[in-house]
């Protein structure tokens, strides 16, 4: 077994009925995990499930709405029965929405704090109950952005959930390596989903957007793949409370505040 195996692991996936989500199963999946997905549409996600069950891996859908805590406990136990203990989270499930100031309302506002922040929190309180009765513990990755850490216009619902994100990491990391399940996040930039490919094809801004980006493109979802296994898989075993900036270079400049 190599360094990147996950044989034997069971990981959760939330928002893995499409884009990155259903990426990261997949990934997974080829490299020995049996993965649970979870979203909100059972329909998209069986869809995903049958693609990776028909390239050899093992996938099982599940419904699951982060923004509804209410259920995660029961949830929980029906996939530790049906599928086995979780080894591995990834907080993936996320909202995004732009809007200028004046016109985000407490409905916008709620739904990306209950979606991208309160959600995660209390998922992973749930996968955590169980992971630690494990000697092995567990290991949890949180999707986050550099949106987190640095500011656009436009964007301050978002921006303020996947800032909490961050430093939500580093928390649940503190409190969470003594009953040895590592927590760590991916900070992602601009990736070319299903939405940003249609503004870069769309928007004649775009363009100036990527150009400022010291890559000079937008990321591919196979740019995604190693960080992930590093930190899905025993490889990645010293490291607690990291936040992996996947985005091109995109952070290094303080001056990609542009009008987009």
């Amino acid at each position: 077994m190599t360094m990147s195996s996950l044989n034997g692991k069971v990981a959760l996936i939330t928002g893995a009925g499409q884009g990155l989500g259903a990426y990261y199963a997949q990934v997974l999946a080829r490299n020995g995990a049996s993965v649970v997905l979870s979203g909100r549409s059972i329909e998209k996600l069986n869809k995903v499930a049958e693609r990776i069950n028909n390239n050899g891996g093992k996938a099982f859908p599940f419904l699951l709405d982060v923004a509804d805590c209410n259920g995660f406990d029961g949830k929980i136990e029906e996939i530790i029965q049906k599928v086995g203990p979780v080894d591995i989270l990834v907080n993936n499930a996320a909202v995004s929405e732009d809007k200028n100031i004046f016109d985000i309302s407490q409905h916008d506002w709620d739904l990306h704090m209950d979606t991208n922040l309160r959600g995660l929190f209390f998922l992973s309180q749930s996968v955590a109950k169980h992971m630690k009765t494990r000697p092995q513990g567990g290991n949890i990755i949180n999707i986050a952005a550099i949106n987190g850490d640095h500011i656009r216009k436009n964007c301050i619902p978002f921006s303020v959930s996947k800032a909490g994100v961050i430093h939500l990491t580093k928390a649940m990391a503190y409190e969470l390596i003594e009953h040895k399940i590592r927590v760590n996040a991916i900070s992602l930039g601009l990736f070319a989903s299903e939405s940003v490919s249609q503004w870069l094809q769309n928007d004649p801004k775009a363009q100036d957007y990527v150009d400022r980006i010291p890559i000079k493109r937008a990321g591919q979802l196979s740019d995604i793949e190693g960080p992930l296994l590093l930190l899905a898989s025993e490889a990645s075993s010293y490291m607690v409370g990291t936040i992996l900036k996947v985005d091109g270079g995109f952070s290094i400049d303080v001056f990609m505040n542009i009008d987009i």
